[in-house]
């Protein structure tokens, strides 16, 4: 597709964006049964991955969750697309953010923070937090490159509704290390519960299975003198978030491996899921269960 093909088709996502939630909901609810019942997307991956996360529920119980999750997940693409359309006061009222005075605090002294989060509620509004806090005024994203180049323009302008750098994945630790040497702190956002690289042979207990870890976060810190926090999510209601930015402290056993705030991620993100499993992205092949086509 051209250029311009492309900007015409955005102006009309554009148009269909700026109509309110409430009506795009209507298209969310007439998408989930089509989802779930007839498309059925990915839905032996996610029971599976539901029975092993939740042995102690029963089929009734894992079902439940099961539906309540493909009803969140036609949601959050709808809030996803409605960052092409939305006015900073609904953000306001639809994001609440929390004890933004740790990553100012951090700020003042002279440190960079890496943010820490999971594929829990709608993620593309989270870069939110960005325009709540007072310091530090730089921020980003990290970003998986995405094959498809329209649908790569359409998230680039999603996620530039907010005034924060998007970094390509592979561009990350170069990029870091020369806003570091630039000495002026900054916030970075890492999607932390990613499929990670099959070398990496660390592993965590995580929802009752084995987990391999991804101490990248961890490991760029270091390098860039960041202090990683955890940013907790509840979604309190349909459109509504709670967002808490989270001190990590690893505890006795943590503290003695080899990575022990990668290892704190995955516990505190354990508790977020398990206060609201249906938020989590359960059809994620997190741990290399089926193919996923099937």
């Amino acid at each position: 597709m051209n250029k311009n093909g492309t900007k015409k088709r955005h102006h009309f996502m554009r148009l269909l964006a700026g109509l309110p939630l409430g009506i795009l909901y209507l298209l969310s609810d007439i998408a989930y049964p089509i989802v779930y019942y007839i498309i059925r997307y990915r839905r032996r991956l996610v029971r599976e991955n539901l029975r092993c996360s939740f042995p102690q529920k029963s089929e009734a119980e894992i079902i439940s969750i099961e539906k309540k999750f493909y009803r969140n997940l036609c949601d959050v693409f709808i809030e996803a697309f409605k960052c092409l359309n939305i006015t900073d006061e609904e953000m306001r009222r639809r994001v609440d953010i929390r004890n933004c005075e740790l990553p100012e605090r951090l700020a003042a002294e002279g440190k960079n923070i890496f943010m820490l989060l999971g594929h829990c509620g709608c993620w593309e509004w989270y870069q939110e937090v960005s325009v709540r806090y007072r310091n530090p005024k730089k921020g980003a994203e990290i970003y998986k490159h995405i094959e498809n180049r329209y649908f790569a323009s359409l998230m680039h302008e999603i996620r530039s509704r907010w005034d924060t750098e998007q970094i390509e994945m592979q561009q990350t630790v170069r990029t870091l290390l020369k806003w570091h040497a630039e000495g002026e702190p900054f916030l970075c956002g890492f999607i932390q519960d990613q499929r990670p690289d099959a070398k990496i042979k660390d592993k965590v207990t995580f929802l009752n299975q084995d987990t391999y870890l991804s101490p990248g976060a961890e490991e760029v810190a270091k390098k860039v003198n960041a202090e990683l926090v955890y940013l907790d999510v509840e979604k309190t209601a349909r459109g509504h978030y709670r967002l808490t930015f989270t001190e990590m402290h690893p505890n006795e056993e943590e503290a003695n491996s080899r990575f022990p705030l990668s290892r704190c991620f995955w516990r505190l993100m354990e508790r977020t899921i398990q206060r609201q499993p249906e938020i989590w992205l359960w059809s994620h092949n997190r741990w290399y269960k089926y193919e996923l086509t099937k």
